[in-house]
């Protein structure tokens, strides 16, 4: 009976693919509707006929829900989360956190779970994630939702920019993409040429043609992309890391011939990758929430709205994605927005290489291939309102409520909650409360910046919460992270306020009001509760965000009404905690490596005179500043400012440049082979 069953479902299966996939082969053309979807409010099931399709878009009686986002390849905040959720949990008994492969995962009955989006780049486990949530995708496919972000639809592009013919043809004349802004543009050709000068121990000028080109392989294309238009610098490492890990060798036993092999399996057919793309989704609402990756409005877009503010939902990318039409019912629009994007990733499937490559950093020029219009929708270029990339902050990257228009709308709808990740925010979800609506922002990849807990380079350290959603209720539980003992940090759980039944603790996302006595950068905003336990008394953690800086501190709940009523200035106290942190760049993920932002801010608050320069002096009269101590206190740690200085003025010239800062500073703490010992030194401590 099994292997008539078997046999059965592979011949449903292939004749999904012999009706469907040979669409795509005609551009012009668009996918017939999918197996079991309704297109209006019915809830959408998936058929025999396609039983991994991505046709559960909408559910209107979803009663619960588990969300996870932005894993961003950190296998152990993944193992964490699975150990915290109440709906998903690991076949296999124990610590799963040193896995050598994805153990199974079981999705308890009832429960819906939603992946947020971005599995990989940033922590050597990207593997190991997407298999676990592939695995569990095909699993149980009407319950599994899988959303794309921006980390995972630029894995389309290795189809095209990968190859052997880009590497032939690589020269001078080779574009940087066109995402990227001008000014922070550096070519293919250039960094080879800075990899090759730097090889040979000569200038970039003095090189020539054939010592460059000798340099030009698909794993040194691979580290441009992945530094200067991925936003991922260090991930071919990580790659390397995981599969030494996985296959129990030493990293040095792992070429980069190998790892380059890793990335292209990823998206050849059966790749995990590529799978992960032909199950995924841009937008699923599950009972009355919504949730994307990035965000439903956007006031940072660069080529769409006005003056760079427009609202995504409602709108659907035509063919090329260079232009969109408006769909109003808000079902409707989420199945032809994943149709859309399910026809483009069905053409990049049938058609995987350049019709005709770039010869310019335009739009127009990189729209030569198959899916070109989703690829650009993921980055801050797209032409289109895009829920991908995109965030809706205050300039300062405080909390930002929705305009009225857009929450009349969406209660309308009958949407009471948008879950949303994409923008890290804080140690801790971020919930933005409205008149019928609740926003949350489920984003915590920059938790605690340069904790190194898990491995060199992890931003996130031991925090992770889970947002769940049971029936009209929505509950956040988790940790801010842990101490050196291993002991929770801070323990957060509540209950979200708003919902059908407007239920949950009203405090939880109150912001401090504006006044006279209160200025905007001294606001704080309600981040989570903190319950009672270890002999203290429930109270709240408060935040307030200034640009790369979070504030914390702890108060009780009649503090906070005392001070957020009187119009008082909030009063630093032993639980008051500075963090530098990072919300991905300044729209998104960073062009100049993973923290090129954070470096870009800290170089400013170093030249003080603002002459592109940094003198010995300055770096001295800088280190009265906080965050200055705590970035050079990263990458130097008990080095005195004399060596610091030396460190970064490559060239010996006595000043700094801001590419001698980024060069020296890449984020990792390193140790220098000298130090001064003199009294008179002052050293780099920070808070």
């Amino acid at each position: 009976l099994k292997l008539t069953a078997k046999v059965e479902v592979g011949w449903r299966r292939l004749e999904w693919v012999i009706r469907n996939v040979q669409w795509p082969r005609v551009m012009s053309a668009k996918w017939p509707p999918l197996a079991g979807c309704v297109h209006g409010p019915a809830a959408l099931a998936g058929t025999a006929d396609d039983p991994y399709s991505s046709c559960c878009w909408v559910v209107p009686h979803a009663q619960k829900v588990t969300y996870l986002t932005d894993v961003e390849g950190h296998w152990p905040y993944f193992c964490n989360f699975v150990d915290l959720s109440e709906g998903l949990a690991f076949a296999e008994e124990g610590d799963q956190r040193a896995a050598r492969a994805a153990p199974e995962l079981i999705l308890e009955d009832g429960w819906h779970f939603v992946f947020g989006g971005d599995t990989c780049d940033k922590g050597p486990g990207s593997l190991r994630c997407l298999q676990a949530l592939v695995s569990v995708k095909k699993r149980y496919p009407d319950r599994v939702h899988l959303l794309l972000g921006n980390r995972d639809i630029n894995k389309m592009r290795y189809t095209s920019e990968f190859t052997d013919d880009e590497v032939a043809r690589m020269s001078p004349d080779s574009p940087a993409a066109f995402w990227v802004p001008e000014d922070k543009r550096t070519s293919p050709w250039e960094f080879i040429s800075s990899l090759a000068a730097h090889a040979e121990g000569k200038d970039d000028a003095l090189l020539t043609v054939e010592e460059i080109r000798s340099y030009c392989t698909k794993a040194n294309l691979m580290r441009y992309h992945l530094k200067y238009d991925m936003g991922s610098d260090g991930e071919f490492d990580f790659r390397r890391q995981e599969l030494a890990h996985m296959t129990g060798r030493h990293v040095s036993q792992v070429s980069d011939d190998e790892v380059m092999q890793s990335y292209e399996d990823s998206v050849a057919e059966g790749g995990v990758m590529r799978e992960y793309m032909r199950l995924a989704e841009l937008v699923c609402l599950l009972g009355g929430t919504l949730f994307v990756h990035g965000q439903i409005i956007g006031n940072q877009f660069l080529s769409c709205g006005t003056e760079g503010v427009a609202w995504c939902v409602g709108s659907v990318p035509q063919g090329d994605g260079s232009s969109y039409d408006h769909v109003k019912d808000i079902r409707q629009w989420v199945v032809d927005l994943n149709s859309w994007a399910r026809n483009d990733v069905a053409a990049w499937v049938e058609q995987p290489t350049w019709l005709r490559p770039p010869c310019d950093a335009t739009y127009e020029g990189w729209s030569s291939r198959a899916a070109a219009g989703l690829i650009a929708y993921g980055t801050p270029a797209t032409k289109v309102p895009s829920v991908v990339y995109c965030r809706w902050l205050e300039d300062n990257n405080m909390p930002k409520r929705y305009p009225p228009d857009l929450v009349k709308y969406l209660v309308a709808e009958g949407i009471c909650r948008v879950v949303v990740g994409h923008t890290p925010h804080g140690n801790c979800p971020t919930v933005i409360p409205h008149e019928g609506l609740t926003v949350i922002m489920g984003d915590t990849s920059y938790s605690n910046m340069k904790s190194d807990l898990a491995y060199q380079g992890d931003n996130r350290g031991d925090a992770v919460c889970e947002i769940a959603v049971e029936g009209d209720k929505c509950t956040v539980r988790g940790r801010t992270g842990a101490t050196g003992e291993g002991r929770p940090r801070q323990v957060v759980h509540y209950l979200v306020p708003g919902g059908p039944t407007s239920g949950g603790d009203p405090h939880i996302g109150v912001m401090q009001p504006l006044s006279d006595s209160v200025p905007n950068d001294a606001r704080f905003f309600v981040k989570a509760c903190l319950p009672a336990m270890e002999g203290k008394d429930a109270r709240y953690l408060l935040c307030k965000v200034d640009g790369f800086t979070n504030t914390y501190q702890e108060e009780s709940p009649d503090q906070v009404l005392r001070v957020f009523g009187s119009q008082t200035i909030l009063k630093k106290n032993a639980t008051t905690r500075r963090r530098l942190t990072s919300f991905g760049e300044e729209f998104g993920h960073s062009f100049q490596g993973a923290d090129g932002d954070v470096l870009e801010h800290i170089f400013r608050r170093l030249d003080r005179d603002h002459d592109g320069m940094v003198t010995a002096h300055e770096l001295l009269t800088a280190c009265s500043d906080t965050e200055v101590r705590t970035a050079l206190q990263w990458t130097f740690p008990d080095t005195c400012l004399e060596d610091v200085f030396a460190e970064l003025d490559a060239n010996k010239d006595g000043m700094v440049t801001m590419h001698e800062f980024q060069t020296r500073v890449k984020g990792f703490p390193t140790t220098t082979n000298s130090r001064c010992t003199s009294r008179q030194c002052s050293t780099v401590s920070c808070e």
